[in-house]
């Protein structure tokens, strides 16, 4: 398509001189506007600099996304070289309204990629002298996180995500009257410190929530005052707001979120963050365009500065990196070399709209996507790169000759160090391992991706330029994967949920067995008249089985379908959670005298031998789901 483009632009051209005439003029007239004005136009070699050949990429790729991926609207922004480029609207912001997304009025929620605000708001009071990166952060607050570690928590762990939290995934909430005070949702939600400050990138929510916290103790301003007075208006961005709910001047203009499911769109229209600084921004398009330019410009936009120039630069300069072959965090931006640029991103995920932005400084150019339905964004980056950066071809890379001898110690499962340690949540954080093995052509597989390595412990993606590496410990065991910012832990089989499900299922179907025997043997009796009443000990012991079987099996089911709610909503619903694993703590005390009886079984001889037997696995697997249990947090301890 573009290629027709081309060609009949070529065409125009040639038959009429004027035309280029006129594209020069518009061009110019163009130039002369204000600093959101489309530039002149380019060509994509040059990258996004052409508005209509931008708007044509973007009308196929945005068009094609909504039909074969079910996603109801999707607004999407280009600046470059001081400008914006290209701003446009696409599908619903209300399907049921048919109300059309508008680049430049309608609301979309970029989840975390608004923590870039918070960040850079702390940034400011940076180079006020009100904040110092390297102090311990129980300077600025009025509670204390503990020291478990001898290094003290520093803004500057906090603004790379190396503060060493573990992740509580407990970020949304279902309305307005759950929200907590910020202080006192820090205080509550208070996760635990799990690796040392500095060593390992683990995303957290909680650290920004705090960073926020301190941007409000420091400047002595509400965190959503000062975001709105220090970089909300002085970049213009008039239809975008950091406090929720929504002012009712902007209230109508926020886009619906949807899940697309059996053929139907469910809608939302506001979701609630718990703590407003780790998403604190519901904004437009064109809004999202200035705070580009304005970090592309290292903190001017037009007449306003929100960053000194050497603030900006720092922000954005790597900080932190596990391996120095290896991309990393600047300052809230995480880092990366895609088709040979030099990239610094966010992405933004929530359970209805999902976000990237961007930023390519050595071309000065900038991308916002946002969607109002679950989707990976980063497809679009990556296609939005090929087209217009287009990855030079390079020599196939040469896959070592004696790589399956050393290759067993870098197979295994690796879980990301963003995890939960400490609560319930932590099975969900165990849910997708990354599985590390050996392909049968000598190269490393990791998911989907295919590696090979070109220097000690270094790999690069076979048809791509991600690279990897890895860390062993001082017996030269391989303990940690790496790739980008990104830090995984290797876990030993056993901790693993593909090793233990079977586990688990075996024991339900023991459980469901106990419902039916136990009953049905007693019709049985009943029917053939045979034997009188059991004595005391064997019924209390089918009595005590069947209810332990019966609350596993309901506790179970129950604890599944809060995790689909979850999935669906990313709203941990902690009174359900905390109900459950307080009814699973009774299985405890109903284990252990099922064991009892199952060896009272043996020395008194309840039953025949088919029979205790049968029980005896009953037992067993009451054990060893209580051990399940233990192991993913699930008792209300």
């Amino acid at each position: 398509m573009k290629a027709r483009i081309f060609c009949a632009l070529v065409a125009g051209i040639l038959v009429a001189g004027l035309a280029l005439v006129a594209v020069e003029a518009s061009a110019q007239e163009q130039g002369e506007g204000d600093s959101d004005s489309v530039g002149i136009a380019r060509s994509p070699n040059n990258g996004p600099g052409d508005a209509q050949e931008v708007e044509v990429f973007f009308d196929e790729l945005i068009t094609k996304q909504l039909r074969d991926e079910h996603v109801a609207g999707a607004t999407v922004a280009i600046v470059k070289d001081g400008r914006l480029v290209f701003a446009k609207g696409y599908g619903y912001a209300d399907r049921e309204q048919h109300e059309p997304v508008v680049a430049d009025r309608t609301l979309f929620y970029p989840g975390s990629a608004g923590k870039l605000f918070t960040w850079t708001a702390v940034m400011q009071l940076v180079e006020e002298g009100k904040l110092d990166l390297n102090a311990d952060i129980n300077t600025y607050l009025d509670f204390k996180i503990p020291d478990p570690y001898p290094e003290p928590i520093t803004m500057a762990h906090l603004m790379t995500h190396t503060a060493g939290f573990e992740e509580p995934w407990a970020l949304f909430v279902e309305d307005e009257q759950s929200i907590l005070p910020l202080r006192e949702f820090l205080i509550r939600y208070m996760p635990q410190r799990v690796y040392p400050p500095g060593e390992y990138f683990a995303y957290s929510n909680y650290g920004t929530a705090l960073a926020g916290y301190i941007v409000q103790r420091v400047s002595g301003e509400p965190y959503e005052q000062y975001v709105s007075d220090h970089i909300l208006k002085p970049l213009g961005m008039e239809h975008s707001a950091a406090t929720q709910p929504l002012p009712p001047d902007l209230a109508d203009d926020l886009s619906e979120g949807y899940h697309y499911r059996d053929g139907a769109y469910d809608a939302k229209d506001f979701e609630w963050v718990a703590a407003a600084p780790t998403a604190p921004v519901h904004t437009t398009a064109t809004d999202m365009a200035r705070f580009m330019l304005a970090h592309l410009q290292n903190g001017e936009y037009g007449d306003k500065r929100i960053l000194h120039e050497s603030t900006a630069l720092d922000m954005h300069r790597q900080h932190f990196t596990h391996d120095p072959r290896l991309p990393g965090m600047a300052y809230g931006f995480l880092t990366s070399r895609e088709n040979d640029q030099h990239i610094i991103a966010h992405d933004g995920e929530s359970a209805r709209f999902s976000t990237i932005l961007a930023l390519l400084p050595e071309e000065h150019t900038g991308l916002f996507v946002s969607y109002n339905t679950p989707f990976d964004a980063r497809q679009t980056l990556s296609t939005f790169l090929d087209h217009y950066y287009p990855l030079k071809e390079k020599p196939p890379s040469q896959l070592p000759a004696n790589f399956h001898v050393q290759a067993d110690r870098w197979t295994g499962t690796y879980i990301s160090t963003r995890v939960a340690h400490t609560g319930p949540q932590k099975i969900i954080s165990w849910l997708e391992p990354e599985q590390v093995s050996i392909g049968s052509d000598n190269t490393l597989q990791v998911g989907e991706r295919r590696y090979v390595e070109i220097e000690p412990d270094l790999f690069e993606q076979l048809n791509g330029e991600r690279l990897l590496t890895f860390r062993e410990d001082s017996q030269g065991r391989v303990t940690h994967l790496f790739w980008g910012p990104f830090a995984f832990f290797k876990a030993a089989p056993y901790q693993t949920l593909r090793f233990q499900l079977p586990f688990v299922l075996v024991c339900q179907v023991l459980f469901v067995s106990t419902l039916i025997v136990f009953p049905v043997a007693y019709l049985v009796r009943r029917w053939r008249g045979t034997g009188g009443a059991p004595s005391q000990a064997p019924r209390a012991a089918h009595w005590l089985a069947g209810i332990t079987s019966a609350l596993n099996l309901m506790l179970l089911a129950w604890f599944l379908l809060v995790l689909l709610e979850y999935a669906q909503t990313y709203v941990w619903p902690t009174g359900t959670v905390s109900t459950i694993t307080r009814l699973w703590l009774l299985g405890v005390p109903l284990t252990l005298g099922i064991v009892v009886l199952a060896v009272l079984a043996w020395k008194d001889r309840y039953w025949n031998v088919a029979s205790r037997v049968h029980y005896t696995l009953v037992a067993l697997a009451a054990v060893v789901f209580v051990l399940f249990l233990s192991t993913w947090n699930l008792f209300g301890l």
